[in-house]
């Protein structure tokens, strides 16, 4: 029996069919395809706002990280700390005036970069040239990561500012910071993102109402030996002013190893007695010289403890200057008896000791000494002990031999104007550029 074949109606019925299945295949693969592309236009949108948000994220941390440089000590041309021959961020890439504290900055083109880093899996890889001597930032990659980098700059105005200056740091998603500021074009090319953050930043002296005499003792000042303690003080913008003492005079004071004004006798520019001085207690002596409480100045960002060994402190003061400290504490009684130099005059430093302190034997020490206790300065040998600035004492006193104080305007001003921390102004001027 032969097989039945279809017949014509039913032959058109299954060619129906295939066209009605042929089509719904071409629907459900144009539906594949537009799935398809949204969801790669998904995933381009999504990479796009994480490479926007990781340039942002690096252009932010670039003004911490400067503001951490700010109050950083010496650095090297990978802005990495040393202990002796390095500069100072701040005075890498600015000139603050002791006068006026007025900042400028020293890369003066227009836009140049003075710093950058990129972060090379957990670590920043950073540089730090002489202002004005850097070059294009070499691309630095990671397999299967991103490596995000930023560069930054240091008082972007070309007017100088008055204890205040802008920072503007600049993050971008690639390897090197020079690639993303090469135009529109390339960003777009190779999908980079760009992010440009600029914070205020503001200077907190480290002695905002330095003493305007060479020497301040809150309790009483004793003297013994020969050669005597020696006071100068010929400056006129601080009225000659040689010693405030809150106790008596000790009446062994030497006329000739006082210098003051001019034909004014140096009886007139000591005051004894002084009943403000006595009746301040130690919080109150310490904050009307250095602005803040004990308790708050140890939150200076750019001060540094020192741990002295036991005996002698000279040497390791000596280190901490040259590794370039200029807001040193000891937490504890200091004692020198070596005969060091520390500290100049372009750039003297600040001490504070919490506890008594023992000067004997010859030193020099530029700068302002504070004692948070009694102090003990004895030299007999004949050669020099001289503190070029101003020395702070909160209890007594007692001076054994020949030493010397010299005040300098010079050195107060650089004190008030150019030693100190930074921080970032809250509420200072931000801005945020986020480009593909």
């Amino acid at each position: 029996m032969k097989p039945r074949l279809p017949t014509q109606r039913e032959q058109q019925r299954g060619a129906a069919t295939l066209v009605v299945v042929m089509v719904l295949f071409l629907v459900m693969a144009l539906l594949a395809a537009y799935a398809n592309r949204s969801l790669v236009f998904e995933q381009r949108i999504a990479n796009g706002y994480y490479r926007a948000s990781l340039a942002q994220e690096m252009a932010e941390g670039g003004l911490d990280w400067t503001v951490a440089m700010l109050n950083g000590t010496a650095i090297d041309g990978n802005c990495e700390p040393v202990a002796a021959g390095g500069t100072r961020f701040v005075d890498k890439y600015l000139n603050i005036s002791a006068a006026d504290r007025s900042a400028q900055r020293l890369v003066t083109k227009t836009g140049a970069l003075a710093a950058d880093c990129a972060r090379d899996g957990n670590a920043l890889v950073c540089r730090c040239p002489t202002a004005g001597t850097r070059t294009a930032q070499p691309t630095i990659t990671v397999a299967s990561n991103l490596v995000p980098s930023f560069g930054i700059q240091v008082a972007t105005d070309t007017t100088p500012r008055y204890g205040n200056f802008l920072i503007n740091s600049v993050g971008c998603s690639d390897g090197s910071i020079d690639t993303c500021r090469s135009g529109a074009e390339v960003r777009s090319k190779n999908a980079l993102s760009i992010s440009e953050q600029i914070g205020g930043v503001a200077f907190i002296a480290a002695v905002p109402s330095s003493p305007a005499s060479p020497l301040t003792v809150r309790g009483t000042l004793t003297t013994s030996g020969s050669g005597g303690l020696g006071l100068h003080n010929s400056d006129p913008t601080a009225s000659g002013s040689l010693l405030i003492s809150g106790g008596p005079s000790p009446g062994t004071l030497v006329d000739s190893r006082m210098d003051t004004l001019p034909g004014t006798p140096a009886y007139m520019a000591q005051t004894f007695d002084d009943s403000r001085l006595s009746g301040m207690n130690a919080t109150t002596f310490f904050q009307s010289y250095m602005g803040m409480t004990p308790a708050r100045y140890a939150n200076h960002p750019a001060l540094r403890k020192v741990t002295c060994p036991a005996g002698d402190c000279g040497a390791t003061l000596q280190a901490a200057y040259a590794a370039g400290q200029r807001l040193l504490l000891v937490d504890g009684p200091l004692e020198i008896s070596t005969n060091v130099t520390i500290g100049t005059v372009a750039s003297p430093l600040v001490i504070i000791a919490k506890g008594d302190v023992t000067l004997s034997g010859p030193m020099q020490l530029t700068g302002l000494l504070v004692v948070l206790g009694d102090l003990d300065w004895t030299n007999t040998g004949g050669l020099t002990s001289l503190v070029t600035g101003m020395v702070l004492v909160q209890d007594d006193m007692h001076a054994t031999g020949a030493m010397d104080i010299v005040y300098r305007q010079d050195v107060a001003d650089e004190l008030r104007n150019r030693v100190g921390s930074y921080a970032r102004v809250s509420g200072g001027l931000f801005h945020a550029n986020n480009t593909k």
